[in-house]
């Protein structure tokens, strides 16, 4: 297994970009999702270019002292800094306004958080029209089948243009659904079978990564408790923390199914409001995600109900104790932990690419559903539906061919599969093998 340290983060050049303009770049993501490892990559990668200095507040020492004297702190920062997990010194928010201000140059502070920024609305107040937004999620497909990155500098630089195909976001699988270079062609992918459970089951936080069942089921509990001890405490007035573990349990039951309240409340004794509560922290702290429904004033029918969905499937696997052989055989629950495994990697590809996108499901009063509808800003829909069969039939597209008659700017209906070919099934539908999601294509 790679050393998490060499896989390649694809949001590396978004970042550089953005740097190039920006005084202030937040990125965001879960904890253990590779955020202090991406920042020293980057940092040793940009040396020659900004010199950054790194600074963590998992460093109780870093934290007492920014704490207690945050003037001098702020003060004493060099020209370009990283700030690990800032969401933990909320006392220098406005500090860091002024600095930036007083000497407000393109690519001054790399902030990380292991929170949204709705919980950290200090930060968000003290830095308006002064800082933008990333957000980095665990490990793809791409970036764990990438090439590992080339030693030079140091074991956490990144790979050159050269060295990997981690900068060719242009030939993703989601960039070329917008831009409709995925046609019908006689190349034969492989079938997946149960090593699709076992990529669901792994899921791409980097610290499990290669650890068998059991380990990793004791590190993902892990995980969840020091969340639950250190952000949730830190960030919220939520007092009984012991109820998360709880929570997540049952939610990871319910992944990718219409968001139900009254079915979590019930399971746990408590009030919806108490749940509505929970669950609206865990989408902030990137464990769950809800996926609204897609209505468009030409389909009345629509129904409201978001989808929840975990923000990967190795941690709902593991408080579920779903090795890959039980998940393998209940086709049921892998049906559901397919469809969020496909949903979480299309949104990981979109936060590399240029453009805004949007993620929904679609259901209406009839019957009628999509599993994943993706809007790019200015360009059009994509509608995805997610088989975890070997075989594709016409009756897969209905839905589809509902959306594509009902929208001017649909782009393409695809149905996802466990197969080995690409096929047409009519205008704009195709039939596309599960594994093409994190191969490179240049058509």
């Amino acid at each position: 297994m790679q050393n998490n340290n060499l896989y390649p983060r694809f949001l590396h050049s978004r970042l550089g970009h953005m740097l190039s303009w920006s005084s202030v770049v937040l990125i965001s993501g879960p904890r253990q999702s590779g955020k202090t490892t991406f920042c020293k990559q980057f940092q040793a990668y940009n040396e020659s270019v900004r010199n950054y200095e790194y600074f963590t507040f998992d460093d109780p020492s870093t934290v007492e002292f920014a704490t207690e004297d945050p003037v001098r702190f702020v003060e004493q920062l060099p020209t370009y800094a990283i700030l690990d997990e800032v969401q933990l010194v909320p006392s220098i928010f406005r500090l860091l306004k002024l600095s930036v201000d007083n000497n407000r140059i393109p690519g001054r502070l790399i902030l990380t958080g292991s929170a949204e920024l709705s919980l950290m609305t200090e930060l968000a107040d003290a830095m308006v029209g002064r800082m933008n937004l990333l957000s980095l999620y665990p490990l793809s497909q791409n970036e764990l089948r990438s090439k590992p990155a080339t030693k030079t500098k140091t074991q956490n630089t990144p790979p050159s243009s050269t060295d990997s195909q981690f900068l060719r976001v242009s030939s993703l699988f989601l960039a070329n659904l917008f831009d409709q270079k995925i046609s019908n062609n006689s190349e034969v992918h492989n079938r997946m079978g149960p090593q699709l459970a076992k990529l669901v089951v792994a899921g791409g936080y980097p610290k499990p990564q290669g650890l068998d069942f059991s380990d990793r089921v004791v590190w993902f509990r892990d995980y969840i408790g020091i969340t639950a001890r250190r952000d949730i405490k830190a960030l919220t007035s939520i007092r009984r923390v012991e109820l998360i573990p709880q929570l997540i349990e049952v939610a990871a039951a319910y992944t990718s199914q219409l968001f139900n309240l009254s079915d979590l409340a019930s399971s746990l004794t408590l009030s919806r409001n108490t749940i509505s509560e929970y669950i609206t922290l865990l989408q902030n702290l990137f464990i769950l995600s809800y996926i609204p429904v897609w209505s468009k004033h030409r389909l009345k029918r629509s129904v409201k109900a978001p989808k929840l969905h975990f923000v990967d499937t190795g941690l709902a696997c593991a408080f579920l104790d779903l090795d890959f052989e039980s998940l393998w055989e209940d086709r049921k629950l892998f049906g559901c932990m397919v469809e969020t495994f496909v949903l979480q990697e299309l949104i990981k590809q979109s936060s590399w690419l240029d453009g805004r996108f949007f993620f929904y499901h679609y259901k209406d009063r009839d019957k009628g559903e999509v599993d994943i509808v993706i809007e790019k800003s200015g360009q059009g829909v994509v509608v995805i539906e997610v088989k975890t069969r070997a075989t594709v039939r016409d009756t897969d597209f209905r839905h589809l061919q509902k959306l594509r008659d009902h929208k001017d700017k649909f782009i393409a209906g695809v149905v996802l599969y466990d197969g080995q070919w690409t096929r047409s099934f009519g205008e704009k539908l195709l039939a596309i093998p599960i594994s093409r999601l994190w191969d490179f294509q240049d058509c």
